[in-house]
């Protein structure tokens, strides 16, 4: 056992054996609290210079690990708008190049024009068993967030994409598994917007709105962009048949956000956080604007690298071993965003069409209030010139009564 593994875990173990004779004394000896932290200020000490802050669209996005010394470092993609910015813990800032990008893990690469920078040190993630400490650093002395290890390095499967839906969406009424190329459909809910549309039990739905939906994530990802009384056009495999269904979108129910609203407690939750093809989960509290960033075991060696805030509990880490295979293509321009794969373009097509839609709407939307203001302009003018025409009738019948009262004189 290294020095500084034995000296963390006497500090805390004394840390966690310490009881506070007040409740306001309780935040010292949080996990997330500074006592706690301050106990792995040497696990972090070593590795603090491979972080750097990742900002985005003027924005704190996420943080960065440095890969290579002239300027490579992986960050989490999806938090990604251009421009791009990286801030050294040193103060610097420099403008960033998105090198390439791997979907699946939603890892990206960054290139800025810098050199002498400190990479990261890895270990294989399967060192890192359940229970033991692991340790995020961030650009200040003492780390972002500590915790343990809950689950080994392992495939994501179906069953741990969590989702949450939107609570002003529309609302399908089904339940969903994976199906042969598309989304199978287990449940109809008696009533819901899918049973008044004609959706039925084992048919599988292959495209919502043109957009294709191979899995569950995708359809959902897809329902996230509708709400209540929007129709959906959905293409879908009865049996042997393919056929079209319109479905008017309800409200959904209430309480059917339960689990989401519990999950959520006490923290954000990433965008992005489901999907990967293989993980390191622990329970750290690392919020979604600090993923990105290295995940250390007691002796500062990057066991991953940490990609989402998965939910009340858990935190995910791209293992170690994942992040170096990709390494060398992310930097080859294998995975440039400029050269997408047939999956990648086909992804990004879907993008472009999402902004074209939404542009469309927001031209709709803009040409309605352009009708409603210039109806009101023109009911305005109608009732000048009826006042301008009262006003007239007015000035006549006093020159007349004027006039009259002359005659009387």
């Amino acid at each position: 056992m290294t020095h500084t593994r034995k000296s963390v875990l006497l500090v805390a173990a004394a840390v966690l054996a310490w009881t506070p004779s007040a409740f306001a004394q309780r935040e010292d000896v949080r996990r997330d609290g500074p006592k706690m932290k301050a106990a792995f200020k040497a696990v972090v000490a070593a590795a603090g210079d491979c972080v750097v802050r990742v900002r985005s669209d003027g924005k704190d996005a996420a943080l960065g690990t440095v890969v290579g010394a002239d300027g490579w470092i992986v960050t989490k993609a999806s938090e990604l708008k251009a421009p791009v910015t990286v801030m050294l813990r040193d103060g610097r800032s420099f403008e960033a190049k998105l090198v390439g990008v791997a979907d699946a893990d939603d890892l990206a690469m960054l290139k800025i024009d810098a050199t002498g920078l400190k990479p990261v040190q890895w270990r294989d993630s399967q060192s890192a068993d359940v229970g033991d400490w692991v340790a995020s650093p961030g650009l200040g002395e003492l780390p972002q967030a500590v915790g343990v290890v809950g689950v080994k390095t392992r495939k994501m499967a179906r069953r741990d994409w969590p989702f949450a839906p939107n609570p002003n969406g529309g609302y399908l009424g089904i339940r969903l598994d994976t199906g042969d190329k598309g989304v199978k459909v287990v449940e109809v809910t008696g009533g819901s917007a899918a049973e008044k549309a004609g959706m039925k039990k084992d048919d599988v739905i292959v495209a919502v709105n043109g957009h294709a939906t191979p899995d569950p994530e995708h359809l959902l990802e897809q329902m996230q962009k509708y709400k209540v009384d929007d129709t959906v056009t959905m293409k879908l495999r009865r049996g042997d048949d393919e056929m079209e269904l319109k479905v008017k979108l309800g409200k959904r129910p209430p309480n059917t956000d339960r689990a989401d609203f519990q999950n959520r407690l006490g923290n954000d939750l990433s965008v992005k956080r489901t999907g990967f093809p293989v993980v390191l989960q622990h329970d750290a509290v690392v919020k979604p604007v600090d993923c990105g960033g290295p995940l250390l075991d007691l002796d500062g060696k990057a066991v991953g690298v940490n990609i989402a805030r998965g939910g009340r509990v858990e935190t995910f880490a791209i293992p170690a071993e994942e992040v170096k295979a990709l390494i060398p293509d992310l930097k080859s321009g294998k995975l440039s965003p400029d050269a997408a794969g047939p999956n990648e373009a086909e992804t990004r097509l879907a993008r472009a069409r999402d902004a074209y839609e939404k542009a469309v709407r927001e031209k709709q939307a803009a040409d309605d209030k352009a009708k409603e203001a210039k109806a009101a302009l023109d009911k305005a003018e109608t009732e000048r010139k009826a006042a301008e025409a009262k006003a007239k009738e007015a000035k006549a019948a006093l020159d007349k009564a004027e006039a009259e009262a002359k005659k009387d004189k």
